[in-house]
C-alpha cells in the first residue's frame, strides 16, 4: 500500500509530528529519526530568519490510513531529511523519490547544477541502501550521535579564578548571549530580540537550563542549553560552545556539568547530543563527561 501525503501547517500539525517522532524514538532504533526538540527548533530556533508560513511547504506528512508513519523536509538549498517509523522502512524508496521531485519542483526553471543532500543516521540501513541504488554517495559527516547513561552521576567541575556559571535572562542578556554564540556559530550573530523571545517561548526551553560561563569582566565566554521535551523528557544539549579566545580553560565542561546537575530534577528519559561536532576536541570533552559515541549522521549527496 502506498503512503498518502498530506501538506503540513505548523499551527495545526506540529503536535502530531512531535508525537510521531516520540513514538518512533521509542521503537527499535531510537536515534534513527529526529528527536522532538529538533522538530520544534525548526520554528523556534533563535538563529537565522524568522519562521514563515511559506516554510510549511518544505515539510510533508505521510500516512497509512489515519496513522502518520513518516515526515520529510526539503529545503531550497537541497538539504533534505527523511524521517520514517522503523516499522515502515519498506516505504523509504517512495519517500526518497518524493523528496527528489519536491526539490526539482522548487528549482524549476533554474539553470544551476542541482545538488541534493540527504542527512542519514547510520542506523537507517534501509535508507542508505536506497540511496546507494539511486546513485548517492557519502559526501561528509554531519556529526556524531552521542548519548549519556541516565544512571551516571553528574561530574564535578572547577572554574578558573573569577569565573562563574549562571543561567541567562534571554531578553536582558541578549547582547552578550548573541555575541558569544555568534563567535562560535556565525549565523547566531543574526539573533534578534523577537527571535530570542520566540525561542524562550518554545516548550523545550527552560531559562534555568540555559547556561553561560561568565568571565571576570562580565562577558559571556561559554554556553550550553539543555532542551527537555516536556512530553517525552527526551533531552538534548544544544547548542554548546566556547568563545575562541577562552578555550582550553574547562569552561564548556563547566556549563555542561552544571546543566547535568540541574537536569536531574526534570527526570530525563534520554540524554543525548545528536550531531555532536566531529572534532578531536569535542570528542575528548564529551567522552570525559560520559557521552558515548553511538553512531554517526552522514551526508549523502547526488547531482540530479
Amino acid at each position: 500500500m502506498s503512503l498518502r501525503m498530506q501538506p503540513f501547517h505548523w499551527n495545526e500539525d506540529f503536535n502530531r509530528v512531535r508525537a510521531f517522532v516520540i513514538e518512533a524514538f521509542r521503537a527499535a532504533r531510537p536515534h534513527m529519526n529526529w528527536i522532538p526538540t529538533r522538530v520544534e527548533n525548526v520554528a523556534y530556533g533563535p538563529c537565522g530568519a524568522k519562521y514563515s508560513d511559506e516554510e510549511d511547504e518544505y515539510i510533508r506528512q505521510w500516512f497509512l490510513d489515519d496513522r502518520i508513519v513518516a515526515f520529510t523536509m526539503v529545503k531550497p538549498s537541497g538539504e533534505c531529511w527523511v524521517n520514517v517509523h522503523p516499522e515502515h522502512t519498506m516505504h523509504v524508496e517512495e519517500l526518497v523519490e518524493s523528496v527528489e521531485r519536491q526539490f526539482l519542483q522548487m528549482k524549476a526553471g533554474s539553470d544551476e547544477r542541482l545538488k541534493i543532500e540527504i542527512f542519514v543516521p547510520d542506523s537507517s540501513k534501509e535508507l542508505e541502501a536506497v540511496l546507494c541504488e539511486r546513485g548517492y554517495s557519502i559526501a561528509g559527516l554531519e556529526g556524531w550521535i552521542r548519548q549519556r547513561p541516565l544512571d551516571l552521576p553528574p561530574p564535578d567541575y572547577e572554574l578558573p579564578d573569577g569565573y562563574s556559571v549562571r543561567h541567562v535572562d534571554i531578553e536582558q542578556d541578549l547582547e552578550e548571549y548573541r555575541r558569544v554564540q555568534g563567535a562560535v556559530f556565525r549565523h547566531c550573530g543574526n539573533m534578534t530580540p523577537s527571535l530570542a523571545k520566540r525561542y524562550s517561548s518554545a516548550s523545550f526551553y527552560n531559562a534555568e537550563l540555559d547556561l553561560v560561563a561568565v568571565a571576570p569582566d562580565g562577558h559571556f565566554v561559554a554556553f550550553c542549553t539543555v532542551r527537555v521535551d516536556p512530553l517525552s523528557k527526551i533531552t538534548e544539549f544544544e547548542p554548546v560552545g566556547t568563545h575562541p579566545d577562552y578555550r582550553k580553560l574547562g569552561l564548556a565542561r563547566a556549563v555542561i556539568c552544571e546543566g547535568l546537575k540541574r537536569l536531574e530534577k526534570y527526570s530525563p528519559t534520554n540524554v543525548c547530543i545528536p550531531g555532536a561536532a566531529p572534532t578531536p576536541a569535542a570528542d575528548r570533552l564529551y567522552e570525559s563527561l560520559g557521552f558515548a559515541n553511538i553512531g554517526r549522521i552522514n551526508i549523502w549527496q547526488r547531482t540530479l
